[in-house]
């Protein structure tokens, strides 16, 4: 006989936290990664659109300069052809004269203005003085800029390339003094200073490279050795660094002008001394033809270098903040399950304790088996004596047929009485079963006051009081008359022989307000004593020397599986008072235990 069910994994838990905390430790970790991976690309993004405006700004800010210098050199040409003496004194080619009189002017325009070329020709483009050449003149002036002021009487201006290789911004105007056209006045100024400006407001290196089919490389490099510059690491595959924004060219930006010069596309070019943004620009004369490129760099290092320390700070933050989630989570997680560990850990012993339950009823009916044996013998014995007897007499009353119907009768109803006897005995061995369906409570009381009846009830007199009307529940039949059974034994063992034992069933209403029943078996007997009552159904507890302390705990057992309730108390005229409360309808049908161990 099984006495008890246990699972192996009774007290086992899933590991819930260990799965749940490895997804979200992944959950975080793409976060962050995500984070990082969208603001590089965004940073990237970014720091290309900055440059590729700051190219745009380096053509329109270039423009904007020249625009002013070639206003400021019209300026000045316009206060020159105001002076009678030096029109006198070019108009009499007076060199020595024109020199003296314009020099002043000159140094005070090339110290505060950076002109540094002044022409004086003829209409006929014949140089009469170069200021920032005296030596040089009587040669014929073929640039663009002076070939088209004298041929449309208008000024020119425009970049030019000169013979030593030099980008200059030149301005050519037409000399009018008394409402004639004496001459041409032509200011220029070298591109570097304005490059410089340029790329100190836009925070960029720009350099100037012009083609070698554009000018001869041996004038060019003889101009060097004449103003005593290197000319050699100055020139690049079939381009010629000219001019720069920079007193010096890094070496850097240097290594990349040969790839620079035949790939335009603005990019970053990462270097050993850190980011650099690259791109050109055509760099075209005053006639509109290109002579070369304009090289464009940024230096990212000192951006990149604060991007990556708040890249990192940021992660960091990220990280962190990822890590109290993922510990705040731990603890809670950590919380809920040792609420979860300590609710199966409850489930279990209330599994045990239901399993144990479940032993105490089959020893507690095995104990009132032994007990009711010697009742059960003396109901089944004599019946079957006055059988026996009645069916002797039958046989010498053969010729007797009335007297014989009349015995077998006696027979009949005996055999009934011991069958009905022996059918509440087969329900009672099925305590261990829980089968509810709704039932007449008067039914079952009478069921267990007919059984008490044939066993032990002739020692004491009950007293039923029940309603007249049906008093349906939903119960077990079997295990609440088994319970009705043990409270009218435990009732009779205490009131003692000839004494009196009352059995009533009543409507009554929990304090919840869910509508039930209450059974209620009074005794007349010396009552309950406190330390009793303490342990009144503590299973094995009893007062009597031949009880086994199991019945009024497969009581209480009985009622906790019809979510009902179970007490004593003394009564004020002597006596004990055990009442059981029933609802009308179980909401949940308890375990059923295994009928094997019945």
């Amino acid at each position: 006989m099984a006495l008890g069910r246990r699972s192996g994994n009774d007290i086992a838990t899933p590991p819930v936290r260990r799965h749940i905390l490895a997804r979200l430790a992944g959950l975080i970790a793409f976060v962050v990664v995500a984070f990082v991976m969208t603001v590089w690309i965004i940073e990237r993004r970014t720091r290309d659109d900055e440059f590729s405006a700051a190219v745009r700004s380096v053509e329109t800010l270039l423009a904007q300069k020249i625009d002013t210098a070639t206003g400021l050199m019209r300026a000045t040409v316009a206060a020159l052809g105001t002076s009678d003496e030096i029109a006198h004194a070019f108009q009499m080619r007076d060199r020595d004269r024109l020199r003296s009189s314009v020099g002043p002017l000159f140094d005070t325009l090339r110290r505060d203005h950076r002109i540094t070329h002044l022409y004086f020709t003829g209409l006929d483009r014949v140089n009469v003085l170069r200021m920032h050449e005296p030596e040089t003149h009587g040669d014929l002036i073929d640039r663009f800029t002076t070939r088209t002021a004298a041929e449309t009487g208008a000024p020119s201006a425009g970049i030019e390339l000169g013979p030593f290789g030099t980008l200059t911004l030149r301005s050519v105007t037409p000399w009018k003094h008394d409402g004639a056209t004496i001459g041409l006045i032509e200011l220029g100024e070298e591109i570097g200073p304005l490059l410089a400006d340029t790329g100190l407001s836009l925070g960029v290196h720009l350099y100037a490279l012009i083609r070698r089919d554009t000018t001869d490389p041996t004038i060019w490099r003889q101009g060097r050795r004449m103003s005593g510059q290197p000319a050699r690491h100055l020139e690049f595959g079939d381009h010629i660094l000219v001019s720069q924004s920079s007193p010096e060219t890094l070496p850097a930006e240097r290594a990349l002008f040969p790839e620079l010069l035949y790939d335009g596309s603005i990019r970053t070019v990462q270097t050993s001394g850190g980011p650099l943004s690259v791109a050109t620009a055509p760099l075209r004369d005053a006639s509109g033809r290109a002579v070369g490129v304009l090289a464009i760099f940024a230096d990212r290092s000192r951006a990149q270098a604060t991007f990556t320390y708040w890249m990192i700070l940021a992660t960091l933050a990220s990280l962190a903040a990822g890590a109290a989630v993922f510990f705040s989570f731990n603890r809670a997680l950590a919380g809920v399950e040792a609420a979860y560990r300590r609710q199966h850990e409850l489930e279990h012993r209330l599994l045990t304790i239901s399993d144990e339950h479940q032993r105490i009823v089959r020893l507690e009916k095995l104990s009132a088996m032994g007990t009711m044996v010697g009742e059960i013998a003396h109901q089944l014995n004599n019946p079957l004596v006055g059988v026996v007897n009645m069916a002797q007499l039958a046989e010498r009353s053969v010729d007797k047929p009335d007297r014989v119907r009349e015995m077998l009768g006696e027979i009949r109803k005996a055999g009934q009485n011991c069958s009905a006897f022996v059918k509440r005995m087969l329900d009672f061995t099925k305590v261990s079963c829980f089968d509810s369906r709704p039932t007449d409570l008067r039914a079952i009381a009478d069921e267990a006051l007919a059984l008490f009846n044939q066993s032990i009830g002739r020692r004491v007199s009950i007293e039923r009081v029940m309603p007249d009307a049906p008093a349906v529940a939903v119960v077990d039949p079997n295990l609440l008359g088994h319970a009705i059974f043990n409270l009218l034994t435990n009732a009779a063992q205490a009131t003692g022989e000839g004494g009196r034992v009352r059995i009533s069933l009543a409507q009554a209403a929990h304090a919840d307000g869910r509508p039930g029943w209450r059974f209620t078996v009074e005794d007349d007997g010396p009552g309950i004593s406190d330390d009793a009552m303490r342990r009144l159904f503590t299973p094995f507890f009893t007062t009597r020397k031949e009880g086994t302390g199991l019945g009024l705990a497969v009581v209480q057992h009985i009622v906790l599986l019809h979510e009902g309730e179970v007490g004593a108390a003394n009564r004020q005229e002597g006596g004990a008072s055990l009442a059981l409360w029933l609802p009308e309808a179980v909401s949940v049908a308890p375990r059923a235990p295994d009928e094997s161990a019945a």
